[in-house]
Formats: C-alpha cells, sequence, structure tokens
C-alpha cells in the first residue's frame, strides 16, 4: 500500500469546483492501494462558501485522515482599515435580484457608486501591498505552518507520495518545500496553467517570478497532471528540455452517483438557457448579451418563448454587466440569480433547455461543470475559442454547438440552431465518449500514474 499526503486548500466544507476534483479522487482511489492523508485549512477558513448539503464531504472515506490548520492572512490589516473607511452596504449580494429592489426577473442589481478619496487611496495602497505579500497569491500566508506540518506528516506516517492540486499555485512552493526536506515523490496537478495563463498576465516582475517558481516546481516533480490534452502540450513544449514521460493528462470527471434521483424533464415555456457557475475575469457574457439584443430586434426572441438565466455570484470586475444589460433592453430576456447549492444545480442541469459554457480566449483548459452538463445530455452552447480544448470536447462529443467566444453573429446563430434543436433534434451525443469521463472508471489512469513512481 502507498501512503499518500493531500495538500490542499480545496476540502470540504469548501463547495468549490477543486474540492470536486479532490473528493472525487479520494471517493474511487482503491482504499487496497492507497491510504490518503489530507493536510488543509481550517473549516472556519471557508465562510459563507460551505456545502450546506454535504455532498462533497460525504465522498471522503471514512478512513481517511485529515489535518487542519488555521490561515494566516498576510493583509489583514488593510482589509480592516478599509472596512472601517467604507460605508456599510446590504449583505445581500450584488447578484441577488433583492439587490436591485425590484421584483421580478433579478436582472437588476445595486448600482455601484465612486468611492470617496480616502478609500480610493486606502484600496491603491492595499492593492500594491498585496502585490507582494500574497505572491503568487493569498494562500502563501499557509506557507511556513503547511511546509512544517507537512514535513512532520510525512516522515511520521513514511508517506511516498504528495500530492497537491492548483490553483491556488502557491501550494506548488509548499509542496516543493516538502519534497526537497522528505525525499518524498512530488505529483503537481495543474486544474488550471500557472505562469502559461491567457487570464492572468500581470507586470513583467510578476510574470518573471512566477515562471521561476514553476519552473522550479515542474524540474523538482517526478509527475506533473493536467487536465486537458491542450494543457500538457503547451507545458511539455514550454519545457521541452525536461523528460515527456512526467507529463499526464488527467481529465476532470463526473461522478454518476451525483446525479441519482435528481433526473426531470426540461421546463415549458419559456425554454430556459442556462449559465451556472461565477461570472469573474474573462468569463464575460457580454457578446451573448449582444447576440440576444441582435435577435430580440430581429423578432426571434421574445420573453414568452425564451429566458438565459445567469446563477451565481458576479466577480465585482464585472459588476458593469447590469446597466449593461438594461442599456440594451433586453432584461426581460436575461436574468441573474443567487448562488444555489450543488444538488439544486444538477436539478437546474436536468430542467434546463440549454445549458451555456462561456470560456473565452483561452484554448488550454475545460470548465469542470462541462463534464456534469454533459451527463445530463442537455445541449450545450459553448462560447469558446475554435481549436480550443472547450470546442474540442463539445465537438467530439457531439455535445452541442460550438461559437467564437466574441462573434456575435456565431453566437446568435448558435442559439438559433439550438432552438430548432429544441424543436426537431438535430445531433444526438456520443454515448461512449460520455461514459468515458465517468471517475468510477477513469481513476485507474491516475492508478497507472501512481503506481509508476
Amino acid at each position: 500500500m502507498k501512503k499518500v499526503l493531500f495538500l490542499t486548500s480545496n476540502f470540504p466544507p469548501s463547495r468549490s469546483v477543486g474540492t470536486q476534483r479532490v473528493t472525487k479522487i479520494l471517493k474511487y482511489m482503491d482504499p487496497a492501494r492507497y491510504q490518503f492523508h489530507i493536510l488543509t485549512l481550517d473549516e472556519a477558513f471557508y465562510g459563507n462558501q460551505w456545502d450546506d448539503s454535504h455532498v462533497l464531504e460525504k465522498r471522503v472515506p471514512p478512513a481517511t485522515g485529515v489535518t487542519r490548520q488555521p490561515f494566516k492572512d498576510l493583509t489583514s490589516v488593510f482589509t480592516w482599515m478599509k472596512a472601517k473607511v467604507t460605508p456599510k452596504k446590504s449583505t445581500v449580494s450584488a447578484a441577488s435580484p433583492k439587490a436591485s429592489g425590484k421584483q421580478g426577473n433579478g436582472s437588476g442589481a445595486a448600482r455601484n457608486t465612486r468611492p470617496g478619496l480616502l478609500t480610493r487611496w486606502i484600496n491603491g495602497l492595499r492593492d500594491a501591498i498585496f502585490g507582494v505579500l500574497e505572491f503568487p497569491d493569498k494562500y502563501i500566508g499557509w506557507y511556513r505552518s503547511a511546509v512544517k506540518e507537512g514535513t512532520r506528516l510525512v516522515r511520521d506516517n513514511k508517506i511516498d507520495i504528495i500530492l497537491t492540486t492548483a490553483p491556488p499555485h502557491s501550494l506548488f512552493v509548499m509542496a516543493t518545500r516538502i519534497k526537497k526536506q522528505t525525499g518524498a515523490k512530488l505529483v503537481l496537478d495543474y486544474r488550471d496553467p500557472w505562469a502559461l495563463s491567457r487570464w492572468d498576465k500581470g507586470s513583467r516582475l510578476k510574470t518573471f517570478f512566477e515562471h521561476y517558481l514553476e519552473k522550479k516546481a515542474i524540474t523538482t516533480a517526478d509527475a506533473v497532471l493536467f487536465v486537458t490534452d491542450k494543457l500538457k502540450e503547451a507545458y511539455a513544449h514550454h519545457y521541452a528540455h525536461l523528460n515527456p514521460e512526467k507529463f499526464h493528462v488527467f481529465y476532470n470527471g463526473y461522478d454518476a452517483d451525483d446525479f441519482e434521483g435528481k433526473q426531470n424533464q426540461p421546463s415549458g415555456n419559456p425554454l430556459r438557457f442556462v449559465h451556472l457557475g461565477t461570472l469573474y475575469k474573462k468569463r464575460n457574457p457580454q457578446k451573448l448579451f449582444d447576440a440576444v439584443k441582435k435577435l430580440k430586434d430581429e423578432g426571434l426572441l421574445s420573453a414568452d418563448k425564451v429566458r438565459f438565466e445567469f446563477i451565481g455570484y458576479v466577480a465585482r470586475e464585472l459588476s458593469f454587466l447590469y446597466d449593461y444589460l438594461e442599456s440594451l433592453d433586453i432584461s426581460d430576456l436575461v436574468t441573474f440569480e443567487d448562488n444555489i447549492t450543488f444538488d439544486q444545480s444538477l436539478q437546474t442541469m436536468y430542467a434546463a433547455s440549454v445549458l451555456v459554457i462561456v470560456q473565452p480566449f483561452t484554448d488550454l483548459q475545460v470548465p469542470a461543470k462541462l463534464l456534469e452538463y454533459m451527463y445530463t445530455r442537455r445541449p450545450i452552447l459553448a462560447l469558446c475559442e475554435p481549436g480550443s480544448a472547450t470546442a474540442a470536447m463539445v465537438e467530439k462529443g457531439r455535445l452541442g454547438y460550438v461559437a467564437a467566444s466574441q462573434d456575435v453573429d456565431a453566437i446568435a446563430n448558435g442559439i438559433k440552431e439550438l432552438l430548432r434543436h429544441l424543436e426537431q433534434p438535430q445531433f444526438e451525443p456520443d454515448e461512449s465518449y460520455i461514459r468515458g469521463f465517468d471517475m468510477k472508471t477513469y481513476i485507474a489512469q491516475l492508478d497507472n500514474i501512481f503506481g509508476n513512481l
């Protein structure tokens, strides 16, 4: 039996996408071959990100050892200062229909007011200091205690393998240090790229140090996992001087058990185009809104026939979308709704007519929720880059329609094609392709990688 230390910030009660991957691994890896010990953060760290349904927690085998540690926030003093000078706001999120003071579809939102001079000054100072103290990310505050405790756990429990998953990528720095001090095998799991990210380009100095830390981690690692073929190819090419056999693809997968008892038929009119999950950074549906506007003006969409729903949190940098929606006069067609539980999200997928993916400006990644979308067999509208990993998955699986993320005409055409498909099916999903992502059987890939270390 091999013993594995799993260093992760994505662990129940967190309901993050990363926690989905972590708990599926723990659930399906053979307990007769692998014994896991988790090193993670105190439950209090996760605040309002708790999985109240405990679905993810139930995946973790009872025999799994779990060590929790407090998180040291290196920038808490600046958060405190900002709170003192910033006017108190409603506790309702900006994505909530309640925030608008309106009844109905939830597409309104509280308007952002320009912050005062002192608040702007503190924000600027805070951002500058955060750039240093939170490099490469805020979890670096966990470094000292994680390395100390991780080293102890490896030595006391005779751990064979250290496994860690990112983001956050600071965990790669911690795991690399633990390996240096113990000699255990190191496996890095890339859910998203780090220095090669298409979404997070920073200053030249930041990028230089990210490349330095990443190179050190990958060089030290015994195996490196990637969630798509394109992500693996990009890193294998960038680190062509390293042994290519250390690079492996280990996709996200779905857990068929999650869907038991949740199957239902799509709702009737209006037909529901549903996006589930957070909108943040470049995951911006603005071009979809433009396409909806175009089709409405052409008389092809009306509120009694079609509705576009965005369920989940909208990050601050995209809060302008609420005003944009109203400026297009499509608030009758597009709604924003609050976060829902994991179980509710699965039920919503089945109730949807079409499921929407927004994955622009990157060819390397596939949103983890696409695997859950896939399982429901509901048609998918994927707004992504042609030739990207996301496009390839949708096309290979015959899962729906791919539209270039910034091409309004292509998106509008995709909507029309899927409306036609709902009236008269135009394609059938590839069942063998879908079954290939069942984590219950796909986990054998990870077992094989671990077995060869």
